[in-house]
């Protein structure tokens, strides 16, 4: 199994966090963002990690190759001050394999958060979600049919929302041949550029591959994109690691 992390953005909302360095590289508890994800990903069985870097890409290599198990490369996104995550997806897309594992790089999780993910037989592309009561227009909104995506993107009403996507899957068997053909396909776009890795999730879907959601419940998780995710993510830091008393009680991202 590998993993591919979307690391290339520099995350303008955390301004002056992220002045000199990618939000990756911010310090959550005594580790950065890049080192909680890399070990989550060891202790899960990976082996070899690709990272998608852009801003302060060298200082993400230096903190990779610091870090031991699993093995890292790192790919650059020459274009990731003009482009979202799509972008960066297809600048690895040669690294989507038979069983990969995709994450934002802005995700802290607890470790079980994983699990899910590492059923014996996960179809050909398992996204990791969690329902609330209520979705805004920042949330990566999703619509199911039972387990079954139906549609996908910030753009989804609130109203057709059962769900969000956490930034986390899982692609295995064909789904990687399809994710990738999709990929090309998506990049031809006139609005690539400002498109989300997502799109080629919901691309899968509209060509009858069965993208089968699986809801985290309770587990603490979160996207780091302002200060104020930064701040609470920093104060609940112990709540984001096996076995903390917290986990079961941050039901919402921060």
């Amino acid at each position: 199994m590998n993993a591919l992390i979307l690391a290339a953005g520099r995350g303008r909302r955390l301004l002056p966090y992220t002045s000199e360095r990618p939000k990756c590289l911010l310090q959550v508890g005594p580790c950065t963002i890049l080192e909680h994800q890399l070990q989550r990903l060891s202790a899960a069985g990976v082996e070899r990690v690709t990272i998608v870097a852009g801003f302060g890409a060298e200082a993400v290599r230096r903190r990779a190759q610091a870090c031991g198990p699993p093995h890292v490369r790192v790919v650059y996104n020459p274009f990731f001050a003009i482009s979202d995550n799509l972008v960066s997806l297809w600048s690895a897309r040669s690294e989507i394999g038979e069983d990969t594992l995709l994450l934002n790089g802005d995700n802290v999780f607890h470790p079980a958060v994983l699990e899910p993910l590492l059923d014996a037989d996960p179809g050909p592309c398992t996204l990791l979600v969690h329902r609330k009561s209520a979705y805004d227009e920042d949330d990566m909104k999703v619509a199911l049919r039972g387990s079954r995506l139906t549609g996908i993107g910030k753009g989804l009403l609130a109203a057709q929302a059962q769900a969000e996507s956490i930034g986390i899957m899982r692609i295995a068997g064909d789904g990687g041949r399809l994710l990738r053909r999709v990929l090309e396909e998506a990049v031809e776009d006139a609005d690539a550029m400002h498109g989300f890795y997502l799109d080629g999730v919901r691309r899968m879907a509209e060509a009858g591959c069965r993208v089968r959601c699986v809801d985290i419940g309770s587990l603490p998780w979160s996207d780091v994109d302002t200060a104020d995710d930064l701040l609470e993510v920093r104060l609940h830091v112990e709540a984001y690691e096996a076995g903390a008393p917290e986990a079961a009680a941050l039901r919402e991202p921060a």
